[in-house]
């Protein structure tokens, strides 16, 4: 496979859509350019949708089949019927804002909702002659990026006399810009306001939150010491139960079940459990109120870092880069600050200064997964670059990824579990 091929899908990311519980709605199905001619550029819009929906398979996740996907599509798109390569059930077709649609566009969209497809308008704001289109939605997306609150509050007036279309709120990039939407009225919100918690003043790490983090000690030991895991992990009812249960799960083929913490290591081999565990204790410490976004987001970049880190020159520090991205969320899975966390983390101290926002060789590492999730894939060639990893290593990786850490969220896949 080129390098050119390998890189096209790099460029479909997902971001989730959250309801007011912080439970997962559905994703944003997110495609962007890049402008490296050697990145795979397309003539329009329509080639990029082509390309993305060409991807979704390789973009499952949390909610299943029961979450939105959530599509971009020009009217070209619409009228040619690239929807309906994607499924009716769980898909919602985007559309811009559009002043007085063409009629052949009007009747393909009648047609696409008596299919049973949902219909969204994105970047929605009430213009005069786009109310055709809006009557017929779904779903309106407003951007509160910048808005005032009247701006907001008139937006939606004029939503209310369009039916009962559901409201996305999205850029939603602080706590300050969820208060507004809620206020608002908006039941959906899309943005990384998740990965920026309001800190509770003085929290502290509870004690069963360090008896877990020490758990790491015990697994990140350079030899394996199964006289110490297995006790270490048999007193933690919680933890037991999660592990035996995701093993005796679809993705392992054991010819008998697993019982006990000693016959799974023996069985699977130590370095993959030690990374299952890894993401078990990390997922087990989070809230129950949390979704499980965060935990799926810092499987992913652990996974990501690794890959990378075997395909890039960097073998010996493939380890060290897995924690990296592993325990990169964890201030916005504890609603603690990150300075209070990482001396109980198992880390060399360049790992924790990256970890508490300190530039080094680290750092770059995450700030390549946080331009990924933000589909600033420009800025994504920028970072890749200064870590001296060619664009084919960050694609494969960014996919492989997905893959690993869909495995482990979604247990009742029968694929087989990627190491």
């Amino acid at each position: 496979m080129s390098e050119d091929n390998t890189y096209e899908s790099i460029y479909v990311a997902r971001q989730p859509i959250f309801d007011a519980h912080n439970e997962t709605w559905g994703y944003m199905m997110l495609f962007r350019d890049s402008e490296d001619a050697k990145r795979a550029i397309f003539a329009d819009d329509s080639e990029a949708t082509m390309n993305l929906v060409a991807n979704l398979p390789l973009c499952g996740g949390l909610g299943g089949n029961q979450a939105r996907l959530m599509v971009h599509f020009t009217p070209e798109d619409i009228i040619r019927g690239t929807h309906h390569a994607v499924p009716w059930n769980n898909t919602v077709v985007i559309l811009e804002e559009i002043t007085d649609p063409a009629d052949n566009l009007v009747a393909a969209l009648l047609d696409l909702k008596e299919e049973g497809y949902e219909l969204a308008i994105n970047n929605f704001e009430g213009k005069p002659g786009c109310e055709r289109l809006a009557e017929m939605a779904d779903i309106l997306i407003v951007d509160i990026a910048n808005k005032a609150s009247a701006d907001l509050d008139s937006i939606m007036a004029k939503s209310q006399k369009l039916g009962s279309p559901m409201l996305i709120a999205k850029r939603v990039g602080s706590a300050d810009d969820l208060v507004r939407a809620k206020d608002a009225g908006f039941p959906l919100f899309h943005g990384f306001f998740f990965m920026h918690p309001s800190t509770e003043s003085g929290r502290k790490i509870s004690s069963s939150e360090v008896t877990r983090l020490k758990l790491f000690e015990i697994i990140e030991k350079e030899e394996p010491d199964f006289d110490s895991l297995t006790p270490a992990i048999e007193a933690d009812v919680a933890i037991s139960y999660r592990l035996l249960n995701f093993l005796n799960s679809a993705n392992f083929s054991f010819a008998t079940n697993v019982t006990s913490i000693r016959q799974a290591i023996v069985l699977t081999g130590w370095k993959p459990i030690r990374n299952w565990l890894r993401l078990i204790i990390l997922t087990d410490m989070t809230p129950s109120e949390k979704t499980q976004e965060l935990s799926y987001l810092s499987a992913h970049r652990a996974k990501l870092f690794e890959t990378a880190a075997l395909g890039g020159g960097y073998e010996d520090e493939s380890d060290k880069l897995f924690m990296l991205g592993l325990f990169s969320l964890l201030d916005a899975m504890l609603d603690t600050e990150m300075k209070s966390i990482v001396k109980h983390l198992p880390v060399d101290d360049e790992i924790k200064a990256a970890l508490g926002g300190e530039d080094n060789r680290y750092s770059l590492w995450i700030e390549l997964a946080k331009a990924i999730e933000s589909s600033d894939w420009d800025e994504v060639g920028i970072k890749a670059k200064a870590l001296n990893l060619l664009p084919g290593t960050v694609a494969v990786s960014y996919q492989h990824a997905f893959t690993w850490a869909d495995s482990f969220f979604a247990p009742d896949t029968t694929d087989e579990p990627v190491q």
